[in-house]
């Protein structure tokens, strides 16, 4: 049976079954890179280079990878060399992409699935370790330089208002996306002098350090930032019919779901949401920047000049945590 052909009538039985669009989505995304990683291979007869995959011309490609079978794709010896191959983003149409944790995770469930759905064995062989990028030069005290030209232009908008306080939250305490959302008014205490928020989560088998709270205070200026957050936060609540959500951050516009439903702006934002809305605040800043209506960055870490937001919330963070824990600010 011809891989293709598998792969539609999977991603139909996916449907019938009530896999939202997005799940749907990304099986495709990853066997169709499968099926690209499969036509390659036959093309240039071993594991392709990144020189080969630039240069294979799209309609070779295309018409190879008509007929490409299931079965190769299916085999042991295709996920051995494929998995940690496409983990690199050299199959990515741009720059860095394709090369997250997240995105190896899918590839290999996209596998195990289909083998599962086509009465296939089974497929051992799991995600490999990604190779990250090098962290920018990007600290805290350029970070903190963003948070505050962010809400400089009179007035912000809500999406800028509210990164602004998640950047002085992230300076404080580097929390992932999803440790960020499950956040909520409860996990915010608010004095009339200081601003405290939960600390990164301690790895189960880790002890608590000496002092530790599982709180961090933020410096006042950047607790001021977080209280505005709060401002644009009750506004777009209480427009909100039934009882309001009790979660800090929330969506700052209406936007459709993947079943076509409106979700109004202010309930509560979701990973995918957060790095999406980061990403697009970042081009934008980072076009704002280079056009020369954004003030200069400081200098990075190690005095490395910082040119721009990095396009990648979890890239921002891991930025953020190899700082020494001194001379952050």
């Amino acid at each position: 049976m011809r891989a293709r052909a598998a792969i539609q009538s999977y991603l139909s039985v996916l449907e019938r079954a009530g896999a939202s669009r997005s799940t749907r989505r990304q099986r495709e995304w990853a066997l169709s890179q499968a099926v690209n990683a499969a036509a390659l291979q036959r093309i240039h007869g071993d594991v392709p280079t990144d020189q080969q995959v630039r240069d294979t011309p799209p309609e070779q490609l295309n018409d190879t990878g008509q007929r490409v079978e299931l079965a190769e794709i299916l085999s042991p010896d295709f996920a051995a060399w494929f998995l940690p191959w496409a983990a690199t983003g050299v199959l990515a149409h741009s720059e860095g992409a394709a090369r997250s944790q997240a995105a190896s995770r899918a590839r290999a469930a996209a596998l195990r699935a289909l083998a599962q759905a086509h009465g296939a064995a089974p497929i051992t062989h799991t995600e490999p370790a990604v190779q990250l990028r090098t962290p920018t030069p990007m600290n805290a005290r350029a970070l903190r330089h963003v948070a505050f030209d962010l809400v400089a232009i009179d007035p912000p908008s809500k999406a800028a208002v509210r990164l602004s306080a998640m950047l002085a939250v992230m300076i404080t305490t580097p929390l992932r996306p999803v440790d960020l959302c499950r956040m909520t008014l409860h996990d915010v205490e608010i004095t009339d002098d200081q601003v405290t928020v939960p600390a990164l989560p301690l790895a189960p088998d880790q002890a608590p350090p000496p002092g530790y709270t599982g709180r961090e205070t933020l410096d006042p200026a950047l607790g001021r930032l977080v209280k505005r957050w709060l401002e644009v936060r009750e506004v777009l609540v209480s427009r909100l019919e039934g009882t309001p959500p009790q979660s800090f951050w929330v969506s700052v516009r209406a936007s459709p779901t993947d079943e076509g439903v409106i979700r109004p702006a202010g309930l509560p934002l979701h990973p995918r949401g957060l790095e999406r809305s980061y990403v697009g605040q970042a081009k934008n800043f980072n076009s704002e920047l280079a056009a020369g209506s954004r003030r200069s960055l400081p200098l990075g870490r190690d005095g490395v000049p910082v040119s721009h937001l990095p396009l990648s919330f979890d890239h921002l963070r891991r930025s953020l945590l190899t700082l020494a824990e001194t001379d952050q600010i």
